[in-house]
């Protein structure tokens, strides 16, 4: 039960969640007049953020077309017009490198920070923090909410009743269970009315069927094509690198199709990799025609060194039934259609996605019908906001996730605020009356 009266903590907002999403939004609302206070379950800041691209932290991406930008999240990209508009990538881009945080652009438009990382970018956000005079409470988690109807009175953190006139829920998802993240904001939100559609691993590896992926553990493959096949249909492709790891495969190809496997319902699934996409049939034939014909004489296995990484090599040779002693002067035509079809359509049965532990993001959240996402404040709730990753939005892999936390802690900060100053006004107004 929470005490609340002369011994509760008051202030104007308290968000919930110390990731990127609630250190942005806590600075944007303190900066814009509310005193603030931010609540972290965790004994710091930022744990989530310490691990984001493996330390490297991919800050957003520089997509010079903001309507591509929002394609990226599909038919749900729509909500996002008012939060990009309102805090976008050049405005979370000034806004650590005006704090001296120099950023750099890498492929495919993923902005890093120059030096430094992870720790960088959180060491700049707990400045934002202090310089706007947030107050941070390490250490401790909500346990429950006292509800007005459609209000929210007080909140038990740590075992403190929080009285404040607004409320930021930035939770995350379930995601890097080892940060600490539970789902325990998808509860509150639930609890308080609010549809949750069902969280799953989004952005995770792929585990395949296959014995022979296995083999390949650590083989990473750049510039290939990977397609992704439901019941023989092809739902996907993504072209880039690929990792394969002990019981399938990841990378950013996969990862990114990833999220289409967790839409898609059940099927035969499987992964279609081109292993050399620059070149159609006709020329990857040709290709390994002329490689051939170099060395007539040379055993199948020994001749394709130059053309697959030594690793992958056995299993090409395995899987096209071709003898491995076969002299390549003697090589039929089927069974070079064999071989260039593998090249080309690698396939690979999928069994399914790994878990919330090696996922990058959570796909699900609180749904967006919930929510008016000018200000990313609740429908139900007259006094509940939310930002980040609690949200039902995802992205693919290369910063467009962080940059919604930016984003919708930005609207969400700016807009408890005026909220806020709303308030006092109408009780001054009040006063003044009385």
């Amino acid at each position: 039960m929470i005490r609340t009266g002369s011994n509760a903590i008051t202030c104007d907002v308290a968000v919930i969640g110390g990731g990127p999403a609630g250190m942005m939004a806590a600075g944007t609302a303190a900066r814009n007049g509310a005193d603030t206070l931010l609540l972290e379950k965790n004994s710091r800041l930022g744990r989530k953020l310490m691990v984001t691209g493996k330390g490297r932290c991919n800050i957003t991406n520089a997509d010079p077309d903001p309507q591509s930008f929002l394609d990226r999240f599909g038919k749900k990209g729509r909500h996002l017009h008012s939060a990009l508009h309102s805090f976008g990538v050049e405005d979370i881009m000034n806004f650590f490198t005006e704090r001296g945080l120099p950023l750099t652009v890498e492929r495919g438009n993923r902005v890093f920070p120059e030096t430094g990382g992870a720790a960088g970018v959180l060491r700049t956000l707990r400045e934002f923090l202090r310089e706007t005079g947030v107050r941070v409470k390490q250490g401790c988690e909500i346990r429950d909410m006292i509800r007005d109807n459609n209000h929210i009175r007080a909140i038990s953190a740590g075992g403190d009743a929080v009285e404040a006139g607004c409320y930021i829920l930035c939770t995350g998802g379930l995601s890097y269970p080892a940060t600490g993240s539970t789902g325990a904001g998808l509860d509150f939100a639930r609890g308080l009315g609010h549809t949750v559609v069902p969280p799953r691993p989004s952005l995770v590896p792929v585990v395949l069927r296959d014995e022979w992926a296995g083999e390949l553990e650590g083989l990473s493959l750049r510039n290939v094509t990977v397609g992704l096949f439901r019941n023989g249909r092809k739902e996907a492709e993504e072209f880039g690198e690929a990792l394969f790891t002990s019981n399938g495969m990841s990378g950013p190809v996969i990862l990114d199709l990833s999220r289409k496997i967790g839409e898609l319902p059940p099927g035969r699934l499987e992964l279609a990799v081109d292993l050399k996409p620059a070149l159609d049939h006709g020329a990857m034939e040709a290709r390994v025609r002329r490689d051939f014909s170099g060395h007539p004489t040379r055993q199948y296995k020994n001749s394709l060194g130059r053309l697959l990484p030594a690793s992958l090599i056995p299993v090409i040779v395995r899987l096209s039934g071709v003898d491995p002693r076969k002299g390549v002067s003697h090589i039929t035509r089927d069974e070079m259609n064999r071989i260039v079809r593998l090249l080309k359509d690698l396939r690979a049965k999928v069994a399914g996605l790994e878990g919330f532990d090696k996922a990058i993001i959570t796909a699900g959240g609180v749904c967006l019908d919930d929510i008016d996402t000018r200000t990313m404040r609740s429908r139900l709730i007259d006094n509940l906001f939310f930002a980040g990753e609690i949200i039902d939005i995802d992205g693919p892999t290369g910063g467009f996730n962080l940059q919604i936390c930016w984003s919708t802690g930005y609207c969400a900060g700016r807009a408890v605020a005026m909220h806020a100053a709303s308030r006092s006004s109408g009780t001054h107004q009040r006063e003044n009356k009385e």
